[in-house]
């Protein structure tokens, strides 16, 4: 079976605020996610889960069936070719962090700042009473990379070329985004067999997999 190998850069716009669902250690209510050396990251579990929706977005704006939730092994979608199902269907691929890798000379433990917020009620529009937070975020202009960021075998070039366009389609990472952050720029290197596709063989793949009917 082919071997797929996409390689992943991308370069925030704006702040980046990746949770880690805590505070330990940071003033912050909520903390971003970092590797061992203290460095923010996107986790691949975050980059498998924007893929995923992104993907689900393209495959029903052309009509083609997509899962009701993630433990939903009945319906017969590509979804669950490039991600698995429930009932212990793993995915045939491997998504890995991204890393900053661009720190522009500042230590790893200040590449991020405290952002003070506060929760909007959505019927009045104003702020809450008491709902003061702290939320840290990675400064913006940083790069995130890994290669191969995603890795496996697929059977098709046209299930690689959903997800070289679900990347494509993807411009928000992390939280805040009601706040502006996570503003994001990607640069994509996919590898078909050992062989490096353009952008005019990718298209062409996904148009022909955007206009199968109901094949996974």
């Amino acid at each position: 079976m082919p071997r797929l190998e996409i390689d992943i850069t991308v370069t925030s716009i704006s702040a980046l605020s990746v949770g880690a669902g805590g505070s330990a250690g940071s003033l912050a209510d909520k903390s971003i996610v970092r590797d061992g050396w203290g460095r923010p990251i996107i986790p691949g579990s975050q980059l498998k889960g924007k893929l995923r929706h992104a993907a689900e977005r393209l495959l029903n704006s052309v009509g083609q069936p997509v899962p009701n939730g993630f433990d939903d092994p009945q319906t017969n979608s590509l979804i669950h070719t490039l991600f698995g199902a429930g009932g212990g269907d793993r995915a045939p691929l491997r998504f890995r962090d991204l890393v900053c890798v661009r720190t522009k000379g500042i230590k790893a433990e200040h590449l991020s700042q405290i952002r003070p917020s506060v929760s909007i009620n959505r019927r009045r529009g104003t702020a809450e009473d008491a709902r003061l937070f702290f939320q840290e975020a990675a400064h913006e202009d940083l790069v995130y990379r890994a290669a191969p960021a995603i890795a496996g075998e697929l059977e098709q070039l046209g299930h690689a070329a959903l997800l070289w366009g679900a990347l494509r389609f993807t411009e928000r990472w992390g939280g805040g985004g009601s706040r502006g952050l996570g503003w994001m720029e990607s640069t994509i290197t996919l590898r078909w067999d050992g062989t490096e596709q353009n952008e005019t063989q990718l298209e062409s793949a996904l148009r022909t997999v955007l206009n199968q009917k109901g094949e996974a």
